[in-house]
């Protein structure tokens, strides 16, 4: 029997994490994914196959990849995901399969996708107003997100994490409704710094900001000590244990030094970091016929991860933002 050998980098990081595009479709046009006249989407034989995703999936997960994201676009925009969920989650090596979505669809495929296995879930979630959600998303109905998430919380997903993405002068000033709304519900909040991926730039709230902003509110908001395992997000909570409010700071407290990901993009791409462009095609890798010899191809590639990111000094360079090629709906977030 063969040693097992963990998926590491050039700086000595465990990759455990996989997030996967199945899609760049998405029937949001959101003001941070996408341009307002929509991207050129990829034809049907260029997204890739959910055969080749499980045959990665099976090929990591013999390597220490145990946490599994399903991502777009909109993942429930594509056929068949509830079977994909489904054949991921019976993975041997694989213990965690969750999805982010922007809830639109949830109430229609919620028991769906728990009868298959996912038993967590993030919804996209920017404003609790119906105008402002409109305008942050272009498009929907928040009606139908809240009742994906109460439907959601009713079957028995848990946590329910609601990802918030504050842009200065749009929707900053709901953040004390947005936490009166997660306690209500005992839902997980995370407030992600706003990156403006693919040159759509416009002030950044910060981690801080937003801290101080809750703190100036409710006196009983502390840290949470974190748990094993790896999370990108600081945690804290309440005295009654309503609600866990979280902090993603790609931005002003870069994560980078703990990084355990990888992404698949929609086209078959690995992406090693979400904010350097390069990515690189791993559809022939995956026609070896030997699961050893595919892995060492991808371990190559895995060895040309950087350290860290470099988003916040060229987002300071505001007049030349188009470094970043791809929309958020092409990458998977």
């Amino acid at each position: 029997m063969n040693e097992f050998k963990p998926l590491k980098d050039a700086y000595g990081r465990n990759i455990t994490y996989l997030r996967i595009s199945v899609t760049d479709r998405c029937n949001l046009r959101c003001v941070y994914c996408m341009p307002k006249n929509g991207i050129s989407l990829l034809s049907h034989n260029e997204i890739i196959s959910y055969e080749v995703i499980l045959r990665l999936v099976k090929i990591l997960s013999n390597h220490g990849v145990s946490k599994i994201r399903i991502t777009g676009g909109e993942p429930l925009v594509r056929k068949g995901l509830t079977g994909l969920v489904e054949s991921i989650g019976k993975t041997e090596g694989v213990d965690d399969v969750s999805m982010t979505t922007n809830g639109t669809l949830l109430e229609k495929y919620a028991l769906e996708l728990y009868t298959a296995g996912l038993k967590r879930i993030n919804v996209s979630l920017d404003s609790l107003r119906e105008d402002r959600f409109r305008r942050i998303t272009r498009t929907g109905e928040l009606k139908d997100v809240l009742s994906g998430i109460n439907l959601a919380k009713k079957i028995g997903f848990d946590p329910i994490k609601i990802n918030v993405v504050l842009i200065k002068g749009i929707n900053d000033d709901e953040i004390i409704d947005l936490i009166y709304f997660a306690r209500e519900l005992d839902l997980n909040l995370r407030f992600i710094e706003y990156m403006p991926i693919g040159g759509n730039i416009t002030d950044t709230i910060t981690s801080k900001e937003i801290l101080e902003k809750i703190r100036s509110e409710f006196d009983d908001f502390n840290p949470i000590p974190p748990t094993a395992g790896n999370s990108v997000s600081k945690e804290f909570g309440f005295k009654d244990g309503r609600a866990v409010i979280g902090f993603i700071s790609p931005l002003s407290e870069h994560f980078c030094g703990d990084c355990s990901r990888l992404r698949l993009t929609a086209l078959g791409n690995l992406r090693l970091c979400l904010f350097y462009d390069s990515e690189y095609g791993i559809r022939e890798i995956l026609t070896e016929q030997d699961d050893e010899a595919a892995f060492e191809k991808i371990l190559d590639i895995v060895q040309l991860k950087k350290y860290k990111h470099n988003f916040k000094e060229k987002a300071k360079q505001r007049k030349s933002l188009l470094w970043a090629n791809n929309f958020m709906n092409q990458i998977g977030g």
